[in-house]
């Protein structure tokens, strides 16, 4: 493990008040033969330093319109102003068309799910020219961004899972069977040492990033209102959402 930053609940700031703003654009990508990947890109700045390419937990469906995500509480999408604000862009990550009735862990391990990713990146690069990379996820996202880690790299400059499901459950084996020796890339895991989500729990993501070389954040807060595995709970780092984003900003943007 290279790093460890603990994160205690604090104040809640302005995340909280924030809400998604309207002023991106929605684009329907093709990505493999008869399929399209839909994508929302938002920026405040024409020249940002990094793009936050987001992906969302549970089935991955987050309905995204010409006006954005109809489905906005997943922690994940909830940080796109965060983010914004900060000067960078973002990308909201939708299911392709083929998966419109939502994405198992069998799909987001895919090279297909990889493929669709690839491209999304490759469009991230081509309209913020000279802006780095980094693939954000939380619970089931992360899987996506395992495996995107795991096929291939250099594709991106950061990767980030935050609350990562590393224990299988109910035949879905989310990233339990995988590792990625030999680690070369930029990678952060976060966890809360009180999420009483099954499928994440605090030790195994500590362990998954000192096995694997990834810098770890541990973050600390008890505040629940919703189910265990939901953005209204220690999973979804319910009341500390900025403080949390401000860690990993401090960590990704010295690369910028």
């Amino acid at each position: 493990m290279k790093s460890a930053i603990h994160l205690f609940a604090g104040a809640c700031l302005a995340l909280a008040c924030i809400g998604l703003a309207a002023a991106g654009e929605r684009v329907d990508l093709p990505t493999r033969p008869g399929v399209t990947q839909g994508l929302y890109f938002e920026s405040a700045s024409p020249h940002p330093a990094w793009v936050l390419i987001l992906f969302s937990g549970g089935d991955g469906r987050i309905a995204l319109a010409r006006s954005g995500p109809g489905r906005a509480g997943n922690f994940v999408i909830k940080t796109a102003p965060y983010w914004i604000k900060s000067g960078q862009a973002t990308v909201m990550v939708d299911t392709p068309s083929d998966q419109d009735s939502g994405m198992d862990d069998a799909f987001r391990l895919s090279r297909r799910a990889a493929q669709d990713i690839a491209a999304a990146v490759a469009s991230a690069r081509s309209r913020y020219p000279g802006a780095k990379v980094a693939l954000l996820g939380t619970s089931r996202g992360t899987i996506t961004v395992g495996n995107v880690l795991k096929r291939d790299p250099a594709l991106a400059d950061a990767y980030i899972f935050t609350s990562p499901v590393t224990q299988g459950r109910r035949g879905q084996p989310g990233l339990s069977a995988m590792t990625w020796p030999g680690n070369k890339a930029r990678v952060l895991v976060v966890s809360n040492e009180h999420d009483a989500c099954p499928v994440s729990p605090f030790g195994a993501a500590k362990s998954m990033a000192a096995a694997n070389g990834f810098d770890f954040i541990a973050a600390s807060s008890s505040a629940a209102t919703g189910g265990q595995c939901g953005p209204k709970s220690p999973h979804g780092y319910l009341g500390i959402e900025d403080s949390v984003l401000d860690a990993i900003r401090k960590w990704l943007l010295p690369a910028s």
